[in-house]
């Protein structure tokens, strides 16, 4: 999940998993309603999954190998808060977390790359996300703090799939890379909404004021 060096039963049908990525169920907890129509709609079917594109570069095995760790450390942390600060936003987010790590998962599998990804929570194989997760989860003391650090967490996220897009020419890792891309904007949009709710301004620090 660093910018500087690229990040970073059985799923029934990839169109299933991916239609499901970001639906956030409709609530009436009033902390929850700026997620009210962030859902993304990931139409993508598994027949668009082209088949005979099996090769890839070794960046794009890197990129797949700390994007698979990257969404995961995401979903870690989420579920982290959910269970200290009962706030449902974190709960909702860390499935549809779940559902990214799984898409990158399939790729993986596409390609036949080893997982990294232990099934341990807040247990990584890439050193610096090890440390993210430690900082996030040990430093967010309070709900605010939290839902900044989730903001925080779908900035880089975003920064790390734009670079990852524009690098690679594999059309099947672009076309899951950017339905992942809409989902971090989505998420995003949800954390920082609810902060205004709370009255908290979140000002940008990885992407630019005007992309963001």
């Amino acid at each position: 999940m660093k910018t500087t060096k690229l990040f970073l039963p059985v799923l029934f049908t990839l169109s299933l998993f991916l239609c499901s990525c970001d639906a956030v169920p409709t609530v009436n907890d009033p902390d929850l309603m700026s997620l009210q129509n962030m859902e993304s709609n990931f139409s993508m079917n598994a027949s668009e999954v082209s088949i005979s594109t099996n090769t890839i570069t070794s960046a794009d095995s890197i990129g797949l190998l700390l994007m698979r760790e990257e969404e995961k450390m995401a979903r870690d942390v989420y579920s982290y808060f959910f269970d200290k600060y009962k706030l449902r936003i974190f709960n909702n987010i860390a499935k549809s977390e779940q559902v990214h790590t799984n898409a990158v998962l399939y790729l993986l599998k596409k390609f036949n790359i080893t997982d990294p990804a232990y099934t341990e929570v807040g247990k990584f194989q890439d050193a610096d996300l090890q440390s993210l997760y430690t900082k996030f989860s040990s430093e967010a003391s309070t709900i605010n703090m939290a839902l900044s650090t989730g903001a925080y967490i779908e900035e880089y996220d975003i920064a790390d799939l734009q670079k990852l897009i524009a690098e690679t020419n594999n059309a099947d890792i672009k076309r899951v890379y950017s339905n992942l891309l809409r989902g971090s904007v989505n998420h995003l949009r949800a954390f920082t909404g609810v902060l205004s709710a709370r009255k908290v301004v979140y000002k940008p620090t990885i992407l630019s004021q005007e992309i963001y």
